[in-house]
């Protein structure tokens, strides 16, 4: 499942930065993308770097109905490549709750609501969602609903062993050697500690970037490390 988060604040008006948000539904393993605005070609491209980093071949994207989405270039793209294309209901939320949620988990908890459309902002995205993909993939784990039970007026749910979305998709037996030796290599290498030390400081540069009425934005107090990514 894929999604557009837009980071437009409290008008959708004019130019602004959206976050490419896609989901496996069988594991969990979550991809975010800035996106600079919302033309076809440019999510398009979105759902391209999705595609390569992908642990897993990419053989189906579902979508809402927006026109980033259902458009001449995506759809095409999509039968060329050999990727099997569905889309929800409109008006019908519950048919992305997959990619819904984890637009709340990601984007709306991290960085919130603010308005972001510089490339100053831009490139401090593209760093979080580096160590963010590492972070959530590796080291945040998920529970999944396997069964709920009506029980007079409430509703019993009951849910699977949390696990990473790294540990789900081992368990499905279906990657390749070679990129299974590379996951398991790189998961050896992470620090989770300082991934989230990493975050809450781009957090902390990028929430400086927020474009309110009258502000104007400036980089000169950003740490040199994250000012130099503008």
């Amino acid at each position: 499942e894929i999604d557009l988060w837009a980071h437009c604040g409290e008008s959708p008006q004019v130019f602004y930065l959206n976050t490419l948000v896609a989901v496996d539904v069988a594991t969990s393993w979550s991809e975010v993308e800035v996106v600079w605005g919302k033309g076809q070609q440019r999510v398009g491209t979105g759902v391209h770097w999705v595609r390569q980093r992908l642990p897993f071949p990419l053989v189906e994207i579902h979508t809402d109905n927006g026109g980033e989405f259902i458009n001449d270039l995506l759809y095409p793209w999509c039968q060329r490549e050999g990727i099997r294309f569905t889309r929800g209901r409109a008006y019908k939320k519950n048919d992305q709750a997959y990619v819904e949620q984890k637009n709340w988990s990601v984007p709306r908890r991290l960085i919130g609501y603010d308005r972001y459309s510089s490339k100053a902002a831009y490139k401090l995205m593209q760093r979080l969602y580096g160590d963010v993909r590492l972070y959530v993939n590796f080291f945040q784990p998920v529970r999944r609903l396997i069964a709920k039970e009506r029980v007079g007026a409430k509703v019993k749910k009951v849910y699977d062993e949390a696990q990473t979305p790294y540990q789900r998709l081992l368990a499905t037996d279906t990657l390749l050697e070679p990129k299974r030796q590379a996951l398991e290599e790189l998961y050896a290498k992470l620090n989770p500690a300082q991934l989230r030390r990493d975050i809450d400081e781009t957090l902390e540069a990028l929430w400086r970037l927020t474009e309110r009425p009258g502000v104007k934005e400036s980089t000169d107090e950003l740490p040199p490390k994250l000012a130099a990514c503008g």
